[in-house]
């Protein structure tokens, strides 16, 4: 998951760059500027990184519980089941 925050937190950072010189180019508070560029950074490398992680993750997790089911020794047909209904829910 590093590699897809450092990715996402990069391409905030360039995207944030050019909003604040679009949209900021004449405020003159720099604290105000700084606080409003942090802030969107956070946004956007948060909202970015979970939509790229969702669906590795989502099938990671379904990988897990299949292994684990199969180790207790839970019938198949009933494996997938819990599996696709869990993994969809979550």
């Amino acid at each position: 998951i590093s590699p897809v925050v450092e990715r996402s937190v990069t391409i905030s950072c360039v995207t944030t760059r050019e909003l604040m010189l679009k949209d900021f180019a004449m405020e003159p508070d720099e604290l105000r500027m700084r606080k409003a560029a942090q802030l969107m950074v956070q946004n956007l490398a948060g909202s970015l990184a979970l939509v790229t992680c969702k669906e590795p993750l989502r099938v990671a997790c379904g990988n897990h519980m299949r292994v684990l089911l199969q180790q207790a020794g839970v019938d198949s047909q009933l494996m997938e089941q819990v599996v696709q209904h869990c993994s969809s829910d979550n």
